[in-house]
């Protein structure tokens, strides 16, 4: 994913927010749904490896600036566990997150570090706090932060589930407020969804959503747009900051497009237990 992600030209704590996280590591679908049908494992397998990519592009320029790689594990259609690989334009890896379902598919434990600039963030669920570290680009220390778990709090990946869950209601009208984990601000701030609408991607209806702070945030930036298929929920394009910086710190301000065509199933974990030990270059040639 996601991941969970836009850069604000005002004071730090208004500053690299947010979307970046998403990234939507960047907001995943659940395997199980994003997978077209014919790819889809039997309904009696508990146990299921799939995988998409994901292609990031410069928003003003549309430069291709990296490549996502998604592996994603399901138990029962569930999604337990996740890796995605950041590459290169040459497909050389530079990053990795991992990401693991805890308690909660809205909050799940993950952790990202890009090799180029030395940013690292991460959540980690301990009892009734979560433990958010962030390393800012060429820092060598990681801060770390613990706060309680509130209502309609969502993290990373975890906002492809918030989707789920108040599909119904976003698409008659009403908005939904969230409480989404910033790591780079080691705390959560207000947001809200709401749907925008319906347009076709490769002859398939889908559906247009915002994701915009809450609150004074509202002054300075109007969020992010992510499109999602009707037919299965599964995220198709997503427009905004990006979770991944340039060499100066700064979060690209990207278009990312999931295609359908680059969508696969997996016969088993392989494939995800490379892409946690496959070595990370430290610059992109």
């Amino acid at each position: 994913m996601i991941s969970l992600f836009l850069h604000l030209k005002a004071p730090e704590r208004c500053t690299n927010l947010l979307f970046a996280a998403l990234a939507m590591t960047p907001m995943l679908a659940s395997a199980q749904t994003s997978l077209p049908q014919a790819m889809q494992a039997s309904p009696s397998s508990e146990l299921q490896f799939n995988g998409y990519e994901g292609l990031a592009y410069e928003l003003s320029s549309g430069k291709m600036l990296y490549k996502e790689t998604h592996y994603i594990k399901t138990v029962k259609s569930a999604v337990t566990e996740r890796v995605v690989i950041y590459r290169c334009p040459n497909n050389e890896p530079f990053g990795r997150k991992q990401l693991v379902v805890n308690k909660s598919p809205l909050i799940p434990d993950f952790s990202f570090n890009d090799s180029r600039t030395g940013h690292a963030e991460g959540l980690k669920t301990e009892g009734a706090q979560l433990a958010i570290s962030f390393r800012q680009t060429g820092k060598k220390t990681l801060k770390t932060e613990k706060i309680k778990t509130t209502a309609a709090m969502v993290a990373d990946a975890g906002f492809d589930e918030f989707i789920k869950l108040n599909w119904t209601s976003l698409r008659a009208g009403n908005s939904a407020p969230l409480n989404f984990i910033v790591p780079s601000q080691l705390d959560y701030l207000g947001f809200k969804v709401k749907y925008l609408r319906s347009i076709t991607l490769d002859s398939k209806a889908a559906s247009v959503f915002k994701l915009a702070p809450s609150g004074v945030l509202s002054l300075f930036t109007s969020g992010l747009d992510v499109t999602y298929l009707d037919e299965d929920r599964s995220l198709r394009q997503f427009a905004g900051l990006s979770n991944i910086r340039d060499l100066g710190g700064e979060n690209y301000e990207v278009k990312i497009d999931f295609p359908l065509n680059l969508r696969q199933a997996y016969p088993d974990q392989a494939a995800m237990q490379a892409a946690r030990s496959v070595a990370l270059v430290t610059r992109c040639n």
